[in-house]
């Protein structure tokens, strides 16, 4: 671990260089997020990457930690200690006809430029089904409605999220839903403009980021260097990033803001909400 500008930035991982551990790995070539992330409080973002799942999080004096992992279960190892963690994935599913709440307000909330960003996340009954073939089908018959190739490609981290909610009791008081774009929004008082993938969009966010985080630039540019992009794609990173600076600003669960403002439940007891930061309430008093 070595030391630039006062933030803390591991550098260790495997020969290829992407952190990623296989099935049956032994003790040395495990994933580096382990090293990196202790038992000590912080706040943590995370994105779904090709690599599996990007995390970054932020101490409150001011380091910051990365890494991908290819397996949810091995990132809350790591994170046990942390104050919150936001992850851009779906948590709370439908299991009828009746969409969920939290997305129609987040595009509502996002118009008229990033409301297409969110999708309307599957019934429940998907999570088991084999095939895109039998999760449509599955879909239209609980649902109403089929469900999209962009959706179906999800399924399979919304299930590990889904399992690690329901056998990690203590997960449920730490880790949130949150959307990228929700985050942004509430963090610049409007919804970006510009794509997310595209140059403007880029350093739009990133204006937004280094208000908070003036080390926003470094953060990126030191995960993009480690990992290649068949593991971990730069707006991962940007929005694992947006995540972390949330939870940070927030500090607490309490902190943080939610669509719906009621605490509504799916049949397996998990919230349907999405949470985000509203920084114009840092001048209310």
């Amino acid at each position: 671990m070595r030391k630039t500008d006062g933030l803390q930035v591991t550098t260790e991982g495997n020969a290829a260089g992407s952190g990623i551990r296989e099935s049956g790995g032994s003790e040395k070539d495990r994933e580096p997020f382990a090293e990196q992330l202790d038992s000590r409080e912080g706040y943590v973002g995370v994105d779904g990457c090709p690599g599996g799942w990007v995390a970054v999080r932020l101490e409150s004096g001011g380091g910051w930690q990365g890494a991908v992992y290819s397996s949810l279960a091995a990132l809350w190892e790591a994170c046990r200690g942390c104050s919150l963690l936001l992850i851009d994935m779906p948590i709370g599913l439908p299991s009828g006809t009746e969409r969920r709440s939290c997305d129609g307000e987040a595009r509502r909330l996002l118009r008229p430029w990033r409301a297409s960003s969110i999708f309307a996340a599957p019934v429940r009954g998907v999570l088991l089904a084999g095939s895109y073939a039998e999760a449509n089908a599955r879909h239209k018959e609980l649902g109403g409605r089929g469900l999209s190739r962009q959706s179906w490609a999800l399924v399979p981290k919304i299930r590990e999220l889904d399992a690690l909610l329901q056998q990690e009791p203590a997960a449920c008081g730490t880790v949130f839903e949150a959307h990228p774009e929700l985050v942004f929004a509430g963090l610049a008082g409007s919804p970006m403009r510009g794509g997310k993938k595209t140059a403007e969009g880029y350093a739009e966010r990133m204006a937004v980021l280094q208000q908070r985080l003036p080390e926003a630039v470094q953060v990126v540019e030191e995960l993009m260097a480690r990992y290649p992009r068949r593991v971990l794609a730069r707006d991962d990173i940007v929005d694992a990033l947006a995540l972390a600076a949330a939870a940070s600003a927030a500090g607490s669960r309490a902190g943080l803001q939610q669509v719906p403002e009621t605490d509504l439940r799916d049949e397996a007891g998990l919230p349907m909400a999405i949470v985000y930061y509203a920084a114009h309430r840092e001048q209310q008093p």
